[in-house]
């Protein structure tokens, strides 16, 4: 396969940010025989869905707006909770009801990534026959056993999605996705926990470098598991082998800001800023994020004490987060049912 087809979903808000995402894809990928982008969006105006366009024709590519207005009626009937007032966060569990049946791979990247390279090996990467690949995320065993899983078992994160639109289509994931919805549990921290529960046993780990994430820019192996223990995760030297070798930067909150944020202490800014530099929001103002008491001491905290000591905060802080937002999540179910 020389071809890469993608989705993308985000709301208005994240148009700039995603833009520069696409713009990394475009750069990277010269030598692809085409490059399809779907945008699964929520409310994006005409002048968003402009300059997106001609950001992507900028290198001769294709980009495409599927309606989305019914699955989202579909999701608000479903009682589905949006994530951080968003329903967009699902529609990347639903790609099959946009696309033919002649697209085999489909690559669902977050608009937080950005593209550092060659995406062809991936595209034809061997998913051992399993519907879908995806890189290991850093959890701990406590939020697995919450959201009802084993101890024991492997939790993947979301921000990069190879599919197998065949395998997909075949095992009927959006039917059991909807099943468990309604029958199961209807809300969770994102979209994440849905397809960790409703797949487990039919996703392929992918390599570190396609989903490289910013605890292990910031941190050596030694003082990852030091702090992480050796779960079901990669090991020190797969993390080692990535660290440079990056192909898709995922550049989700670090001490509560993004890349794009005033004063970021992001490992992953300065990845972002080239890429800014080269896309069509070129100039963009970045401003603060609006963080509470607790992050500013995290951020405090992170640059005065040793990294080995602030990682433990950094992951108990993590596990709180977790726990609050997990009870949150179970309190919207049991308000919408009572």
């Amino acid at each position: 396969m020389d071809e890469i087809n993608v989705i993308y979903q985000f709301n208005e808000k994240y148009v700039p940010y995603a833009g520069v995402s696409i713009t990394s894809l475009l750069i990277n990928n010269e030598d692809a025989s085409a490059i399809n982008i779907y945008v699964l969006g929520e409310g994006l105006s005409d002048a968003s869905k402009d300059i997106l366009s001609k950001s992507v024709s900028k290198y001769g590519r294709n980009i495409a707006f599927p309606d989305t207005k019914n699955l989202l009626e579909r999701f608000r009937e479903m009682g589905m909770i949006p994530y951080r007032g968003a329903y967009s966060v699902y529609l990347r569990m639903f790609f099959s009801e946009f696309m033919g049946s002649d697209v085999k791979r489909v690559l669902y990247l977050d608009a937080d990534t950005i593209v550092g390279g060659d995406l062809l090996p991936l595209m034809n990467y061997d998913l051992e026959g399993k519907s879908i690949g995806m890189v290991l995320e850093s959890i701990t065993d406590d939020y697995k056993i919450m959201i009802g899983m084993g101890r024991d078992s492997e939790y993947y994160n979301s921000g990069v999605i190879l599919f197998d639109a065949d395998k997909w289509r075949e095992n009927d994931y959006c039917g059991k996705i909807v099943n468990h919805i309604r029958n199961v549990r209807s809300s969770y921290i994102g979209d994440q926990d849905f397809l960790n529960i409703v797949c487990a046993g039919d996703i392929c780990r992918l390599p570190v470098i396609y989903n490289y994430q910013p605890l292990h820019e910031r941190y050596t192996p030694g003082q990852y598991f030091s702090c992480f223990g050796q779960p079901p995760y990669y090991s020190r030297a797969e993390i080692e082998k990535a660290a440079g070798n990056a192909v898709v930067y995922h550049c989700y909150r670090w001490l509560g800001d993004f890349p794009w944020n005033k004063g970021n202490l992001h490992p992953f800014d300065d990845i972002f800023d080239k890429y800014l530099e080269d896309s069509l929001w070129k100039g963009y103002v970045k401003t603060q994020s609006d963080v509470g008491f607790a992050v500013r001491m995290e951020k405090v905290l992170y640059r005065i004490l040793p990294r080995i000591l602030f990682i433990r905060i950094f992951r108990k802080a993590h596990e709180l987060f977790l726990r609050k937002a997990e009870k949150d999540a179970r309190n919207r179910k049991s308000n919408k049912n009572s």
